[in-house]
Parts: structure tokens; C-alpha cells; sequence
């Protein structure tokens, strides 16, 4: 399988200006946003086409860290847990822990928990966005070095929908409301607009209570509101739930 569609140098960010003109540019304050948030090295906008006969899920640079190295560490990556990525795209919403060891789903403690990160100080991000009919991917960050907690990741994972959201509608043009929400996010938006709290929505549906947070917080984000409330009464006005 073919996972890496482009050669990562620094041709990649001038093809790609090239290509979308100034509107491509104002991507990277956004992008350089998520990455101080989470005191990281590098960042990488990466989309994944769709997994069909004619598509074996390849995967395209949109925008990444100016820099030969960050290059070459994504493409290191991309290579090597390719199939990873593509996999877990299409089974979970949970960011991706990854180092020189491996890359697994990212299990959080809560805000006090003591060992929020690795002792190693060195590992990286990758945070799953799935946007229906737009498109999906991941927002990659690389040497994170802040300390994490569920809310800060929480907030990096809204952060990196808005990102990839941007950056697919250069290419794609805008889609309706209804097309971008997964059928997870208006399942739990619903169930939560039923008066049901994220740990009730994660057992019914057989989800952890991260994941259903998760869910949540893309739709919320989707929805382009401020909280839970806000996204529950737009999803009702455009019909998405009852």
C-alpha cells in the first residue's frame, strides 16, 4: 500500500502555495497556535483519502514545519505507521501517542494525576480528524513537551479539527453542516440533548467516557459553538436531532 503521495522536502510547502495562493499562508498562524499550545517542535496537516477499490487510503501532506529534518521525521513516520494511521482513522476518534518505541491510542489521567507525560520527555501526537464527506486525516505534532492532562488534549483535538477543517476547504469547497458530523457526534449530541451525561452515553454505546468526550468536542466544534448547550440547539434547528 501506498501511503505517502508526495516527496516530503521543502518543495511540498511551495508546490502547495503554489497551488491554493495566499489562502494556503493564513493556514500556518493556525497551525503555529496548536503547536505552542502543546509546546511542540514541529506540526503536520496530513489527509487521508478514502479506502475503496481505486483508493487504498494514501495519504497527502497539506502543510507542514518549514525545515529539511521535520521532513523527514514525518515521512519517517508516515512510512512506518502508515497503516496505523489509516486503521485507526477509520475505528477511533483517540489521538495517537507515538515515540521510538512504537505508537499506541493515547490514555490520559486526569488533571492531578502525577505522571501526565512520558519520563522521556520525548513523544509525539497524532490527533484523528473525521469530517464525513469533506475528508479526513490527522494533525501531527512532533516533541511535545507540555504536560499534558485531558483538558489540554481535549483542547488540542478541537483545535486540530478547525486546522484540518480549514485546510480541506481549500481544496474541497464548503460542505453542509449535516454532511461533516459523523454519525458517533450526532448519536452522542442527541443522547446528551436525551439528558444523558458522557459516562450513561459511553455505556450505552459501548464507548469510554474519553471517547464520547471526544465525540462531543469534534461536533461542538463542527457546529462552530461555544459548549454542549450551544451545539445541542444548532443541532436542532438544522434537523440533525430531534
Amino acid at each position: 500500500m501506498a501511503f505517502f503521495s508526495q516527496t516530503m522536502d521543502k518543495s511540498i510547502a511551495i508546490a502547495e502555495s503554489k497551488k491554493f495562493g495566499a489562502t494556503l499562508s493564513d493556514l500556518y498562524p493556525k497551525a503555529i497556535a496548536v503547536q505552542r499550545a502543546a509546546n511542540a517542535g514541529a506540526f503536520a496537516v496530513v489527509s487521508v483519502n478514502a479506502q475503496t477499490a481505486v483508493s487504498p487510503g494514501n495519504m497527502a501532506v497539506r502543510i507542514h514545519s518549514a525545515g529539511d529534518h521535520e521532513a523527514e521525521e514525518l515521512q519517517a513516520l508516515i512510512q512506518t505507521h502508515g497503516e496505523v494511521l489509516v486503521s485507526h482513522l477509520r475505528t477511533s476518534p483517540m489521538p495517537l501517542h507515538f515515540n521510538a518505541e512504537g505508537m499506541e491510542p493515547c490514555v490520559l489521567a486526569g488533571p492531578d494525576h502525577e505522571n501526565r507525560r512520558p519520563p522521556d520527555g520525548s513523544f509525539g501526537l497524532a490527533f484523528p480528524v473525521q469530517l464525513g464527506a469533506m475528508g479526513n486525516g490527522y494533525v501531527i505534532l512532533f516533541d511535545v513537551r507540555a504536560e499534558m492532562d485531558v483538558n489540554l488534549c481535549l483542547d488540542l483535538h478541537r483545535k486540530a479539527i478547525g486546522l484540518m477543517r480549514d485546510a480541506l476547504k481549500l481544496e474541497f469547497g464548503g460542505l453542509t453542516t449535516s454532511e461533516l458530523l459523523s454519525e458517533r457526534e450526532i448519536e452522542c449530541l442527541q443522547l446528551v440533548g436525551d439528558g444523558l451525561k458522557s459516562e450513561a452515553i459511553g455505556e450505552r454505546l459501548g464507548l469510554s467516557v474519553h471517547t464520547v468526550n471526544a465525540y462531543l468536542g469534534s461536533a461542538t466544534t463542527k457546529l462552530d459553538a461555544v459548549n454542549r448547550i450551544q451545539a445541542i440547539a444548532k443541532a436542532i434547528r438544522l434537523g440533525l436531532i430531534s
